[in-house]
């Protein structure tokens, strides 16, 4: 059993990136990983009270540092490159990191898509993803991050904020 593992839109005092339309969802290809900086430096507005979920999905997939330690003891195949989040009138610093991953080819031929291309119906092939745990899948309009049940039940039994989980057909 799978599941994506997306930002919980609920949150109404999520802090917001500054200088960065973060209501669009970008991602890196993996030849663009080795052209990102190990560290980047992103500045983010809000005031004291503003959440900083563990997950990220926009303007790119980033997860908290906390929440980085348990994916990468899950799938270490994943590729992570730090990111610092000032809040400076706060004086409110926090490390995250963008999840990079290859895509793997894990839709099963059932999968059923809007004539614009969005993805309808999502459905995995469990002999195409294997062993994988944290994984990204081709051939999808949306960028997602798709976890085992595993890994799911392990972050739900800790204390993470802002993470929602959708569970996903499999064949």
């Amino acid at each position: 059993m799978y599941f994506t593992m997306e930002q919980d839109r609920r949150i109404h005092n999520r802090i917001r990136f500054r200088d960065i339309d973060s209501n669009v969802c970008g991602e890196f290809l993996p030849d663009e990983f080795e052209q990102i900086q190990e560290t980047t430096v992103l500045f983010m507005q809000g005031d004291s009270d503003s959440i900083y979920p563990d997950v990220m999905d926009s303007p790119v997939y980033m997860v908290s540092d906390k929440l980085k330690q348990l994916l990468a003891a899950y799938d270490p195949e994943v590729i992570y490159r730090r990111v610092v989040l000032n809040q400076i009138n706060e004086g409110i610093q926090k490390k995250y990191w963008l999840l990079l991953t290859e895509k793997i080819d894990g839709l099963d031929a059932s999968s059923e898509f809007y004539p614009n291309g969005w993805d309808k119906r999502i459905v995995l092939n469990q002999k195409k993803i294997g062993l994988r745990r944290v994984f990204k899948v081709q051939g999808m309009h949306a960028p997602k991050i798709f976890v085992h049940v595993d890994v799911s039940e392990s972050i739900l039994r800790r204390a993470f904020n802002g993470i929602s989980f959708q569970a996903v057909e499999v064949r």
